[in-house]
């Protein structure tokens, strides 16, 4: 015991090591088993609950909490030391400094499980990822502008710095600022939400991501379309999430040959035929002395939005109509051209 006191090693003897050692431990250990009896705590309201939000929040706060609890019992373990006064003065600031940077991403995390487990199942509310981004990045700020306060940083000059800066940024940068405006006006117009399958131009797919400068579109073809949110905007989109039915229109013609008392059945035929499937009768009518043919024109609704069994049906109906023409003896038109040859 007197080799301990005795034995000085900076400033301190190996007795104030090994007390300090020993602080550290327990603090440690019960730190730990604090948390972890607050977790298990945590589980076991959440056994009726069944809740991921919780399950992901204990799964945050273990993550986090683990490097502070660290830090902390080694801030109870140097209380009995004599350190260096540099030493000593800055210890302080970065117990600050590393408590704040896991507070930020602690909230960061908060963030993330509340859109995810809670937001995202709500209907009528849509947060996009964008959205998730900036509230994150605002409270890295925050968080930012809290540590170089506590460092003795004037955080009001630094703002101040900052604005005067920004106005050149932004005319460096404005291109990304309307992609930005343009982020807003997508989140909040809701012209179309991630997973919409959606056309823009000749371009058709999915959409896989709403970011602030770009939107990303898993194309039919299976390659990724990435285009900036202006562009976007600018273009014309057609969304086909909120389609009910599809439209059907065709021009179907027949031989001129065909009797006067078979072209007045053929509308009947067409309605009986297309009303028999899932679908919405409009209308089928002759309005037209074509050049090689007898037009009628066709058209309804088929109530699915589905393209293939859209395609399914208008394919049925088509086998129908060929088969009852068929019965009827009257024959589809084709180009055709008659030649008189004078004898003279």
């Amino acid at each position: 015991m007197e080799y301990l006191k005795e034995t000085i090693i900076w400033n301190n003897s190996l007795l104030k090591y090994l007390i300090s050692i020993i602080v550290f431990a327990v603090s440690l250990i019960a730190m730990n088993i604090v948390l972890i009896l607050f977790l298990k705590v945590l589980l076991k309201l959440n056994t009726k609950l069944q809740n991921a939000f919780v399950l992901n929040l204990v799964k945050s706060i273990k993550k986090r909490l683990r490097p502070l609890i660290f830090i902390i019992a080694l801030s109870f373990g140097r209380v009995g030391l004599v350190l260096p006064k540099e030493v000593s003065g800055y210890w302080a600031k970065i117990v600050v400094v590393f408590f704040i940077i896991f507070v930020v991403m602690f909230i960061c995390d908060i963030i993330s499980n509340f859109s995810n487990n809670y937001l995202s199942n709500k209907k009528g509310v849509v947060i996009s990822d964008g959205i998730i981004t900036i509230l994150k990045a605002l409270v890295w700020v925050i968080g930012f502008l809290t540590i170089l306060s506590n460092l003795g940083v004037n955080v009001n000059t630094f703002i101040a710095g900052l604005g005067i800066g920004g106005v050149a940024v932004a005319f460096a940068a404005q291109s990304i600022i309307a992609d930005l405006f343009n982020y807003f006006v997508i989140v909040f117009d809701k012209p179309f939400l991630k997973g919409d399958y959606i056309q823009i131009d000749a371009d058709k797919g999915v959409v896989e991501y709403i970011g602030i400068k770009s939107t990303r579109i898993r194309r039919n073809s299976g390659e990724q379309l990435l285009i900036s949110n202006t562009n976007l905007l600018a273009s014309r989109i057609q969304n086909y999430r909120i389609l009910e039915k599809r439209r059907q229109y065709m021009m179907l013609g027949v031989e001129y040959s065909t009797p006067l008392e078979k072209l007045k059945v053929i509308p009947d035929i067409l309605k009986t035929v297309i009303e028999t499937n899932n679908t919405e009768f409009v209308s089928a009518r002759f309005i037209e002395f074509a050049d090689s043919s007898l037009n009628f024109e066709v058209i309804y609704y088929v109530n699915t939005a589905d393209y293939n069994e859209f395609v399914r049906v208008v394919e049925d109906i088509n086998y129908k109509i060929i088969d009852e023409f068929n019965k009827l003896g009257v024959g589809f038109a084709f180009p055709s051209r008659t030649l008189y040859i004078s004898k003279e």
